[in-house]
């Protein structure tokens, strides 16, 4: 076996296994609570690595789970959706989203001079709650020139919230609240941090939801280019030196399968193996998520910029949830 091959096996096949094991939970679990396997496994991962610790022999397995995975998933979960009914959503999604991403910027740099944060800290935390989580902030780090440390802060404290964001929202997907699919989908992804937070949120919400919540999500993963590019100049004053972010071309491959699933020219049945594929990878992803998650780096390195996180996300999600249910 190849030897890059084989540094990813061990980690990609204890991520499989702890995903199979949410699912039989799921399977357990369901009567007398719908917590779904992607909550599960979020739970698992979260606990075994913040315990036992996530052994070196995983990491780069698990690495290639949340970071490779997880877009071969989303790319996928495209033959799930229907452009032409998304498509009735109509303007007020891309609106919502090109206001609440410059809101969520400059609020988390205002809480952060409040609270006596770091600007560049401040920046990434704000990057990473409006964008798309710990993938934002180590895109972003390089374009303002921001240390390690911060980065690792903000990663902490991004994927440590997302994680409890999908559980809050699990639990409201699972009580009574009086909130439709659309509307449901549309908040988690609109205020969810990373897109495993909020896929994993959206779809516990049913199938409609979370169609609803990845084209959301997918559109605010498109502000990472317009945003890099305002932030570079910002930090760096217009040098042209510093480094660019690279548009994700996930998305265009994402949207490309919605578009050829809505013209029906693929067989149902290849779809449905496409579609389940989807499910196992974002499992698998939402698995190492998980894995990633170190609560004792967000204690001690940066509890200011933890609560800086966290106040942003209060304010982020119960302001849009408000928006969303007068507005959908």
């Amino acid at each position: 076996m190849n030897k890059t091959i084989k540094k990813y096996v061990p980690g990609i096949v204890f991520v499989l296994a702890i995903s199979i094991a949410s699912m039989f939970l799921n399977d357990l679990l369901k009567v007398y609570i719908n917590l779904e396997a992607l909550t599960i496994a979020i739970i698992i991962g979260i606990i075994y690595n913040n315990t036992v610790g996530t052994q070196k022999v995983f990491n780069e397995g698990v690495k290639f789970s949340l970071k490779k995975l997880l877009k071969v998933g989303i790319v996928l979960l495209g033959f799930k959706l229907n452009i032409n009914s998304l498509l009735q959503l109509g303007p007020k999604i891309l609106i919502m989203v090109m206001i609440y991403v410059p809101v969520a910027l400059i609020l988390s740099m205002m809480l952060g001079k409040v609270l006596k944060v770091n600007k560049k800290l401040s920046a990434l935390i704000g990057v990473g709650s409006c964008i798309c989580g710990a993938s934002a902030v180590v895109a972003m780090a390089p374009c303002i020139g921001a240390d390690d440390d911060d980065s690792v802060i903000s990663v902490s404290i991004v994927s440590f919230l997302g994680a409890i964001g999908v559980l809050i929202y699990s639990g409201v997907a699972a009580s009574q609240m009086d909130l439709s699919p659309v509307q449901y989908g549309a908040w988690s992804g609109l205020s969810l941090h990373g897109v495993a937070h909020a896929l994993a949120a959206a779809f516990a919400g049913g199938n409609e939801a979370g169609e609803i919540g990845t084209i959301v999500k997918m559109t605010r993963v498109l502000m990472l280019v317009p945003v890099s590019i305002v932030l570079s100049l910002i930090f760096n004053k217009g040098n042209t030196s510093s480094k660019k972010t690279k548009f994700p071309m996930y998305v265009l491959y994402f949207i490309l399968a919605g578009v050829i699933n809505s013209l029906g020219i693929i067989p149902t049945g290849i779809t449905n193996m496409l579609t389940k594929a989807s499910s196992i990878f974002i499992l698998m992803a939402m698995t190492a998520m998980g894995l990633s998650v170190n609560l004792k780096s967000i204690l001690n390195k940066g509890v200011k910029a933890l609560i800086t996180g966290t106040i942003l996300f209060i304010i982020l999600s119960t302001g849009s949830l408000l928006v969303i249910m007068n507005i959908l």
